[in-house]
């Protein structure tokens, strides 16, 4: 099987050409919505921001008409353009027309102010929302460098899709053709390699995506109050221990090592103690017995 990724069209200028191209893209807080930030009024049939493909709204209409599988539509929101129409630029030249406030390629849409008269003269962009079943396998070659390869046996059938294992996003042949055939020389790919994979690749993949457990804070409750009783009982415990070291009679040496004890307890009930702390307790508690 035959399969690629998509790379945005190359652009003059570096990260300049690219800021221009693409701008952002990016969920709001609920992730019901996604934001666009971009220039305008010039909308690129398609690119990609991160894992989104997005595409013009008169490429969606076409997109419509055929077979190809794989994806859903979600209109975005224009959260701001900037107005720079830099398709009448040359692109040929060594520098851009001109540079953003700043000098950084990201100030080409950070330093200016929404142009809601350009957004209105925009069309609509949207983003397909694709499939994440197929899987991304990981070998090493002889070198020691990891190369990633999709998995087939676990692909969907679908001819757009991103995997739970790479951030790229993938077309099989024929998506490529058409695109390449109506994205109007926006649409780039390169071949991504791609095999059957044995029982141990695919477990070692599905290993490899599996969510890393969140550390949980154990002492997420204390309050300052909590905190600062509890130091006040461990410095209240050493001071103790240090008592019982300097007094003159067995019985009040004792009496020292008990109220250290309680004291140790008693910060014992606000949060576990820490390893030194517990040692001591330890300690205290077998001599003491």
């Amino acid at each position: 099987m035959n399969f690629y990724k998509f790379k945005n069209k190359q652009m003059p200028w570096g990260d300049y050409g690219n800021t221009l191209l693409v701008g952002y893209a990016f969920h709001n807080d609920d992730q019901t919505q996604i934001l666009v930030e971009r220039t305008g009024p010039f909308v690129p049939p398609v690119y990609n921001w991160g894992r989104m493909l997005l595409i013009s709204d008169s490429l969606k209409q076409v997109l419509e008409t055929t077979d190809l599988k794989g994806f859903t539509f979600q209109k975005t929101v224009f959260k701001k353009i900037v107005n720079i129409d830099w398709t009448n630029w040359d692109l040929n030249a060594a520098d851009p027309k001109s540079y953003p406030a700043g000098g950084e390629p990201e100030n080409y849409i950070l330093s200016r102010k929404h142009h809601p008269e350009t957004a209105d003269l925009m069309e609509a962009i949207w983003c397909l929302e694709l499939d994440d079943q197929t899987l991304t396998g990981r070998q090493k070659d002889t070198s020691g460098k990891t190369n990633l390869f999709l998995i087939e046996n676990s692909w969907t059938g679908n001819d757009i899709f991103i995997t739970k294992g790479a951030g790229y996003i993938y077309f099989s042949e024929k998506a490529k053709t058409w695109f390449e055939a109506n994205g109007n020389g926006f649409a780039n790919f390169e071949p991504f390699q791609s095999k059957v994979a044995t029982p141990e690749e695919i477990e070692i993949a599905n290993e490899y995506i599996k969510p890393i457990p969140q550390k949980v804070d154990p002492f997420a409750h204390l309050t300052p109050k909590d905190w600062k009783t509890y130091q006040k009982l461990i410095a209240q415990a050493n001071k103790f221990i240090l008592k019982s070291k300097n007094d003159q009679t067995e019985k009040a040496k004792l009496l020292s090592l008990k109220k250290a004890i309680e004291s140790f307890k008693s910060a014992q009930q606000i949060r576990p103690l820490g390893k030194k702390e517990q040692q001591q307790l330890d300690q205290l508690s077998a001599s003491s017995g």
